[in-house]
This record gives C-alpha cells, sequence and structure tokens, in this order.
C-alpha cells in the first residue's frame, strides 16, 4: 500500500477560528491539592484542582473541559460530558483536554458529541480509566460542514484533525484502561499519534467504531483524510481502526486484554507511516492477547472496491514508499483474531513490507486466527525478517469469490484464502515454524507444523513487478492517515 509523502506537512497546517461563547471557570486553587472541590462546570472551563462534577457538563457548541494543572484528578461522578456538533465549526474540539500536563486521571463518566472524547497532547502518565467515550464523531461527517472542496486548499485536503474516542499525540506513559470506547469515527476508537510511546492500552471495550468517512448526503465522497482531485476529495471511506498505532514514531506502547469488535478497517493496527527524516519507526509495540471479531462488518456493505478487503483483525500496514515504510520489532502474541471480514493478521506490503533490512521484523507468536473471510495469518511480499512461530489457524479463506475478484481486480492484492500464507518466494527471510494449520500456500509455511499445501490464488512473489506499468496513482486506493497535528488552534 502506498501513502501520500506530504501527509505529515499536511497535518500540521489548521485554519484556527475562534469560537466566542461564555466560559464558567473552575475556581483555582493550589493545583494538585488533597481535597476534591465538587463543582458545576460550564463549557470550556479550565481545571487546576482536583474536581469532582456535580452536574453533566454542556451540550457544549465548543470546548468541553481542559485540564491545566499536574498530578489532579477529575472525577466525572457519572456525569456527561456533551458536544454539539450541530453548531460546532472549526478548528475541531475535544471533550476533555490534557494539553502538557503530567499525573493526571480522569475517571467515572461518559464523554459524547466532540471531535474526540479525551485528547491527551504532550505531557506523560497520565490516566483514564473507566471512561465511556462514545459517539465522538468529527463534526464534518455528522453536518457536512466545512467538509466541500471550496471550505480547504485543494493541494492539501479536508482538514480533520481529530475523529477519534480517546487520542494521545506525542505524549509517553499514559495509560488507557477498563474503558468503553464506542461509535467513534472516522480515525479511530483509541488511538496513538506522533512520537507517542510506552502507553498503554489494556481492558478496554472498544465496539462500533465503524463510522464511513462520508457527510449525511453522502455523494460518493469523503470529509476526512485525503486530498482534493478533479473529482472531488480523495480517501478512504472507511478507516475507522479500533486501536490505531499511528506515530510516525510510535514505540513502546502495550495493547493489552482488550475487547475489540466491529471495527471498520482493522482492530489493531500499526501504520507504518512516515515523511520525516531520520526515520521514525513504528516499532517494539506489544499486541498482546486480544480478542478482535468482527472487523470490516461495515466495510463490506461499502460499494467502493479499494474499501472492500482491508478489513483485518490485526493490521502490520505499510503505509508508504520504499524510503519512508518502517515497521520492526512489533510483537503480536496470545491474540484470538477470528470470524472477521478480511484476514486474521496481516502483513501488509508491496515492498519493502513491515520490516527494514539488517534491523529486523516483527514477531508472531501464539495466536488464534480462526474462520476469517480472507486469510488467517499472511505475510505480503517484501515482508522482512517476521518470525511466526506457534500459532493456530483453521477454517479461512471463507469467501473464495471475492478472493478471486479481489487479485482478479487488484495487481497490489493477493489473497490466498488459507490459514498460513507467504507471499514471498520460498518464505525468504521470514521464518515460520510449528504452527497449526489447515491449510497454506506453499510447504515453507508448514515447517515443524501441519498444514495442507494448496494452490494459491495468485503466484507466489513478482506480483509488484508485473504491476509496474499499471502503478496505482499517487494518492490512490491508500489515502489513510492525512490529518493535520493539534497545534494548539485546535482547542
Amino acid at each position: 500500500m502506498k501513502m501520500l509523502s506530504k501527509a505529515s506537512a499536511h497535518r500540521l497546517r489548521q485554519t484556527a477560528v475562534t469560537f466566542v461563547g461564555a466560559l464558567l471557570m473552575v475556581p483555582t486553587v493550589l493545583a494538585g491539592s488533597a481535597s476534591a472541590v465538587e463543582a458545576v462546570v460550564s463549557c470550556g472551563a479550565v481545571i487546576t484542582e482536583n474536581t469532582t462534577l456535580a452536574a453533566d457538563v454542556g451540550p457544549c457548541p465548543g470546548k468541553g473541559i481542559r485540564i491545566d494543572a499536574d498530578n489532579i484528578t477529575l472525577n466525572l461522578n457519572g456525569h456527561k460530558v456533551l458536544g454539539n456538533p450541530q453548531v460546532r465549526v472549526s478548528p475541531d474540539k475535544a471533550g476533555i483536554l490534557l494539553r502538557n500536563v503530567n499525573g493526571v486521571t480522569v475517571k467515572n463518566g461518559i464523554v459524547e458529541g466532540f471531535d474526540a472524547g479525551v485528547s491527551i497532547i504532550g505531557g506523560s502518565s497520565n490516566a483514564v480509566r473507566q471512561v465511556t467515550a462514545q459517539n465522538n464523531v468529527n463534526y464534518r461527517l455528522v453536518t457536512g460542514r466545512d467538509a466541500s472542496a471550496e471550505d480547504f486548499d485543494p493541494e492539501n485536503g479536508p482538514f480533520c484533525t481529530l475523529g477519534d474516542g480517546i487520542t494521545m499525540y506525542n505524549s509517553t506513559k499514559n495509560v488507557v484502561r477498563n474503558n468503553v470506547v464506542t461509535g467513534n469515527g472516522p480515525y479511530s476508537g483509541i488511538s496513538l499519534v506522533g512520537r507517542s510511546t510506552r502507553n498503554v492500552v489494556s481492558n478496554n471495550e472498544v465496539l462500533d467504531n465503524d463510522l464511513v468517512n462520508q457527510p449525511p448526503s453522502g455523494a460518493g465522497r469523503t470529509v476526512c483524510g485525503g486530498l482534493v482531485g478533479e473529482l472531488g476529495p480523495l480517501g478512504r471511506l472507511v478507516q475507522d481502526v479500533g486501536v490505531r498505532i499511528e506515530g510516525p514514531g510510535a514505540q513502546h506502547n502495550v495493547v493489552a486484554d482488550n475487547q475489540i469488535r466491529r471495527s471498520a478497517l482493522a482492530g489493531v493496527m500499526v501504520t507504518a507511516f512516515r515523511n520525516e527524516f531520520p526515520m521514525a519507526n513504528n516499532g517494539f509495540n506489544q499486541i498482546l492477547n486480544n480478542s478482535i471479531s468482527q472487523t470490516g462488518l461495515r466495510t463490506q456493505q461499502i460499494q467502493n472496491f479499494y474499501d472492500e478487503y482491508h478489513s483485518s483483525g490485526i493490521f502490520l500496514h505499510n503505509a508508504g514508499t520504499t524510503a519512508v515504510s518502517l515497521s520492526y520489532g512489533n510483537t503480536i502474541a496470545g491474540n484470538n483474531s477470528s470470524n472477521n471480514f478480511g484476514g486474521g493478521i496481516e502483513v501488509v506490503g508491496p515492498f519493502p513490507g513491515s520490516g527494514e533490512v539488517g534491523v529486523g521484523g516483527n514477531t508472531i507468536v501464539g495466536n488464534v486466527a480462526n474462520n476469517n473471510v480472507l486469510d488467517g495469518i499472511i505475510l505480503a511480499e517484501g515482508t522482512i525478517d517476521t518470525t511466526v512461530a506457534g500459532n493456530k489457524a483453521h477454517g479461512n479463506g471463507l469467501n473464495k469469490a471475492l478472493i478471486a475478484q479481489l487479485n482478479a481486480q487488484d495487481p497490489y492484492v493477493v489473497w490466498t484464502g488459507a490459514d498460513g500464507a507467504d507471499l514471498n518466494a520460498h518464505c525468504d527471510d521470514n521464518h515460520w515454524f510449528g504452527n497449526f494449520f489447515g491449510t497454506v500456500n506453499q510447504s515453507c509455511v508448514v515447517i515443524g507444523g501441519t498444514g495442507q499445501v494448496i494452490s494459491p490464488a495468485a503466484p507466489v512473489g513478482g506480483q509488484v513487478e508485473a504491476a509496474s506499468s499499471a502503478r496505482r496513482p499517487e494518492g490512490g486506493g491508500d489515502r489513510l492517515f492525512i490529518r493535520p497535528r493539534p497545534d494548539g488552534s485546535a482547542y
């Protein structure tokens, strides 16, 4: 898959529109005081002390609550922080914003109706616990406002900074645990953006983050994450991910023990995208013991060819050119990624795939991938030095007709309909050992394990070279992560 190389530059640009409204500020005392102030808080409030909500907040036309002090707790106390997308204008707004703060806890309530529910920008060691982040959808999708070609620079595309339930940007050592994250988009339920490192995302229910990236009128066009062409805004109609390790430079994060259902594009995705130097690996992340299913349920309903097949449970995604696609050192272990409408675990090329020559690849061990519509575990051509060991996969390749259609229509796509598949000739430098598969696409996948070799749906190796005369146009079917970075004006 390819990504536009200007994506990070696009994300840096944002049009500032100032919302003028009445703000009731929570009284300020010494930050971090031991006792909590129980307070009625209005939209736009800035919290600088331990605070317990005494009532719901909103609906807010713009900003929700900003936390502006270290080592304090905002206890929502079972209340809601509500946004009102019908009256919102750009820039995008978060329901609860933590900017450059440390040791803050947000807990015990509902955040709904903003462009993002909880947004952590910078800072370290914060916690989001027992929060329901629901129906936080970029207002452009809800209203169609600021979503047409006349509303933005046609060379830089529609600017949607946010579209997530809980998002972290350039932030470290945060814990997102025991939350319910549902109905958010079009980007993600939970996202780790930029150099977000050593964060833990665990024991969350991540459900139904499966929005279609269109305004209410539809009209076949997209809103967030793409450039504008002669036919209008271009971008994926489906790009909503359960847990999205977006980067660039998102490393050493842990995504563990989550229940992830009915995401649109992927249950868990490492994007492997960057276009800045020195290169920033999205690597050394651990995806452990998650239960992922029904990924792509909405995707299968979209009548758009490029959006029909990337709906795998776990997705290591090459989102750039050969010069900028890095994703190595990630571990995928102990997950159950079954009953998805794409593959169970997918590592995407084309060349160089995920991994880096001379550095290493990724590790896929001890997972279960059963009854997926396409393949069970698949390594695309160009995947580097990846170890696949001790996994179990049976009953995959449920839709042979779809597999044949995809392989016939797109030279960059090869699905084998097997439980274990490596699209590199003789598995190249990938290491398969001790897996228990029903079917495989070539004998090197069976070493030390089980699996009947079946005829692959397309020749192993060489599909990129064969397609060189029909390269997909720059910004073609893989327009994903083009959103501006938060610069302060967005909040």
